[in-house]
């Protein structure tokens, strides 16, 4: 009976002392998954600005709206990305521009949707927010 009392005493501090950690993610690993999704997509963004606008724009407040896995069990998406592009040192007119790139049906990633929008001064302050 002794045996059996330490024993299970023995499994009850053993097990009310192993660090258990609840899965929780932060707003700055969500963060680090956009920084990593849009610097992969950063050539395309830049190249398809440069498609539509006819010339090669520099851009910042880069924000993800939204991914969309296109069928259940693939590894096909749809990512729309929005950057305010601008002229010299983050001077007006400021555009916002936002792109949905695709990988469906085995392709490469590719534009699908590109939409510029003139921005207010007022606007453009509102990096890492959806505009």
């Amino acid at each position: 009976m002794k045996k059996s009392l330490l024993m299970m005493i023995a499994c009850i501090t053993i097990f009310s002392y192993s660090p258990v950690k609840a899965e929780t993610v932060t707003k700055n690993d969500l963060y680090l998954r956009e920084d990593l999704i849009l610097n992969f997509l950063f050539p395309l963004i830049d190249k398809e600005i440069k498609r539509q606008l006819g010339e090669p724009k520099q851009f910042y407040c880069s924000n993800i709206l939204n991914i969309r896995k296109l069928e259940q069990g693939s590894y096909f998406f749809d990512v729309t990305v929005q950057v305010i592009i601008f002229e010299g040192a983050h001077k007006p007119p400021n555009d916002l521009v936002t792109i949905t790139f695709s990988n469906s049906n085995y392709k490469p990633w590719r534009a699908i949707e590109f939409k510029t929008k003139r921005l207010k001064p007022n606007e453009v302050d509102k990096c890492r927010e959806p505009i």
